[in-house]
Order: structure tokens, then C-alpha cells, then sequence
């Protein structure tokens, strides 16, 4: 006859008990850290998406701006309603202007305009409001340019002939496409 051997457990395994309280906060802490983190990239992703509605509405005037430079050789003037139309609006563009040098600024409101619901029961805007601005530059050379378009708070081209135009953009660099920042 064999010898049995009897395996004794003091308390019950963890397949018999499951998870305790400390394991299943430590689990719930790591899934709302991640869903804020989450939330945080969402936001942002979202503000740069519609950032983009202005992007594609000043592509027209832009056309305007170009060919108004190359048959007069200047500028239009501000304001010029041949250039940017006065109902030159989007989702997230107020409307289009044109100013001083080329440049087209667009008046913008970010985020979603219903607000934010605080602990007191008051509604704080989550909208944000500001400008962003198309400057031309002229590149090439003087006697033949090429006309490009620096997006936001975009650093001019080495060798550019011409880039005199303001900078108007307010909406901070997090906000704005790659390309604008």
C-alpha cells in the first residue's frame, strides 16, 4: 500500500475568493486614468478637426488673393468683398476677412457651445474663441514669385522674397494643425 498524501490550503485560493477590495481600486484607478487621458487627446483631436473648417474655407479666398497679386501686382485692399465674401462662414468659422498685406483671418469658436456643467450647477462656456490667420509669402524670385500661405503661428520659407504680412492668429498652438503651429 502507498502512503496518500493530503494537501492542506489554510484559507480559501484565489480561483475560490476572486479579486479583493484592494486589487479591484487599483483595477478601477487605471481605467480612469486612462479614460481621462483618453478624454484629454479626444478634446484636443477635435478642436484640431474643426480648426480644419477654416483651413478649407480660406482655400477659395485664397485663390482670390492670388490672382488679384497677379494681375495688379499689389495687395488687395482690405476688406475687398471680391476677395472673402461677407457670408464666408462655417461650422466653426463666424466669417472670413480680408486685411492688411493678403492676409485672411478667420473668427472662430471652438468646442462645443452648449458648456460645461460645474459641481454648483452653473454652466461654464467649454467654447474657445479666436483667430486664425492666412499670411501670403512670396517666394522664388522677384521677378517671377510664387505665392504660399503660412498658416497660424508657421514660420516663413528660408529665401522667402516677401512675408511683411501681420500674424492675427490668437487660438493657442495646441489647438492648430501641425502645419499651423
Amino acid at each position: 500500500m502507498g502512503v496518500v498524501k493530503h494537501q492542506i490550503t489554510i484559507g480559501r485560493t484565489r480561483e475560490v475568493r476572486g479579486p479583493d477590495a484592494l486589487e479591484q481600486g487599483f483595477a478601477g484607478l487605471i481605467v480612469a486614468v486612462a479614460m481621462v487621458i483618453a478624454g484629454w487627446f479626444g478634446i484636443q483631436l477635435i478642436h484640431m478637426t474643426q480648426t480644419l473648417n477654416a483651413v478649407s474655407l480660406a482655400s477659395l479666398p485664397q485663390i482670390n488673393v492670388v490672382m488679384y497679386h497677379t494681375v495688379h501686382g499689389h495687395w488687395p485692399s482690405p476688406g475687398n468683398q471680391h476677395i472673402a465674401a461677407a457670408d464666408s462662414n462655417g461650422s466653426y468659422v463666424k466669417h472670413l476677412a480680408l486685411g492688411e498685406g493678403g492676409v485672411i483671418t478667420a473668427e472662430m469658436t471652438l468646442g462645443p457651445v452648449q458648456g460645461v456643467l460645474t459641481g454648483r450647477g452653473d454652466r461654464v462656456p467649454s467654447s474657445l474663441q479666436g483667430f486664425l490667420s492666412f499670411r501670403p509669402e512670396l517666394l522664388g524670385s522677384e521677378d517671377a514669385p510664387a505665392v504660399s500661405f503660412l498658416c497660424g503661428y508657421a514660420k516663413p520659407v528660408a529665401g522667402a522674397v516677401e512675408t511683411a504680412a501681420s500674424n492675427r492668429t490668437t487660438l493657442p498652438r495646441k489647438y492648430l494643425p501641425p502645419f499651423c503651429r
